[in-house]
């Protein structure tokens, strides 16, 4: 009697330990089930490696301190293209193309390479989750072309998935035992409402800006210092708002979004992360002002 009470004592030390141990990764996904803020809490952990910075702090690193912040530095990596420098270019038109299922494999190996950048500076260790979701949103052949919202469905659980996937029999027994559910993490979709994360919809803008300047950051901040920030903020605004609608993000807390995304890319344009940078401003401007979620839906 005496040896089966010391082995029940030792087991449900261990297994105290361990659910205290483990708690603090799920707990968040527990509280409640009307949060949205945790997923990008922690699937966007670290934040983006360059949201504080500016394009010219970019100017002081070396090539080794740039590829540790994710920025691409190979030998064309600050080209872009010169097709976007004339007066009758259709950046509209430019954006709705932006489909990888009819590019040719140059263009997609180049578009993919835009992609990997936008994943290596968004903050998150999830890197092949978010990597497989941005090519999933640009690609014509996927059940989530253009869709901002279900993109962040299926991202959200996927993470879920993978999470579970990586925990012991014991922490999933804890799961039932204390949370009386076999499935911790909450979803952040509320009934009736769109809203979807900040860092993820910067991460889309980036791809979609790199997409149609032809390279990322550092082609970015080419055009920027050949066109002029006023004119080079008229046309990238240009591009967001037409990446936006295509997203179904038309209006911001009533407003046209195209008059919300003018003053936000013109702020941005002046940091690293222009995508981020925006998504910012949009989420100061609509209906839940600076949840960390553009609030698409009251």
């Amino acid at each position: 009697m005496r040896k089966r009470f010391m082995s029940i004592t030792i087991i449900l030390t261990v297994f105290i330990f361990l659910f205290s141990s483990i708690g603090g990764s799920f707990s968040t996904f527990a509280d409640s089930s009307n949060s949205p803020v945790n997923f990008e809490d922690e699937f966007f952990e670290d934040q983006s490696s360059l949201e504080h910075l500016m394009f010219e702090d970019l100017d002081e690193l070396n090539v080794d301190e740039l590829e540790e912040l994710g920025v691409a530095v190979h030998h064309d990596a600050e080209d872009f293209n010169e097709e976007i420098l004339a007066e009758d270019f259709d950046f509209e038109d430019a954006v709705n193309d932006l489909d990888i299922s009819t590019m040719n494999e140059e263009e997609k190996k180049e578009f993919l390479q835009i992609i990997e950048e936008a994943v290596a500076i968004s903050g998150t260790t999830e890197t092949e989750l978010l990597e497989e979701a941005l090519i999933s949103i640009f690609d014509g052949d996927s059940e989530t072309f253009n869709d901002l919202e279900a993109t962040q469905e299926v991202l959200e659980e996927k993470y879920v998935e993978k999470i579970e996937s990586e925990e012991i029999a014991l922490v999933s027994f804890a799961k039932k035992s204390f949370l009386g559910s076999d499935k911790v993490y909450a979803s952040n979709k509320n009934k009736g409402k769109v809203r979807v994360g900040v860092y993820l919809a910067g991460s889309v803008f980036n791809v979609a800006i790199g997409g149609i300047v032809g390279g990322g950051i550092s082609a970015v901040k080419s055009y920027i210092k050949k066109k002029g920030k006023k004119a080079a903020s008229e046309t990238l605004s240009r591009v967001v708002t037409a990446q936006a609608k295509k997203l179904k993000i038309q209006t911001v807390r009533g407003v046209a979004v195209a008059s919300v995304i003018g003053t936000a890319v013109y702020v941005a344009l002046d940091y690293a992360d222009i995508g981020v940078a925006v998504a910012k401003f949009i989420d100061s401007k609509d209906w839940y002002k600076n949840n960390g979620w553009i609030d698409i839906t009251q």
